[in-house]
């Protein structure tokens, strides 16, 4: 298998009607514009950090997080370092602060 190293967890994808966020640095170099405690958070939540979008609820949609939620604080903050050493998707860029 082939991995597209440039986009592995980057985010940006359709999964019917709904997309996944973009994961990939903002500006100021946070993975989807949030800090480790708030990436981290998301991810032992599946909590939208922007909150509910009517109608659906707060919950990322097609985020698998009853998984990584089981995932040790060393495991999610290797992803996060990654998230922040990759370059942003130009294609849907990432959030702002």
């Amino acid at each position: 298998e082939v991995i597209n190293s440039g986009q592995y967890l980057t985010g940006g994808r359709l999964f019917g009607p709904f997309m996944s966020p973009n994961l990939t640095p903002d500006q100021y170099g946070r993975p989807a514009g949030l800090t480790f405690w708030e990436f981290k958070n998301v991810i032992r939540t599946g909590l939208d950090p922007d909150g509910p979008r009517d109608p659906l609820p707060p919950l990322l949609q097609v985020m698998p997080w009853p998984v990584y939620a089981k995932m040790s604080y060393l495991d999610l903050r290797a992803i996060y370092e990654y998230l922040r050493a990759i370059p942003p998707r130009a294609d849907n860029p990432a959030p702002g602060p």
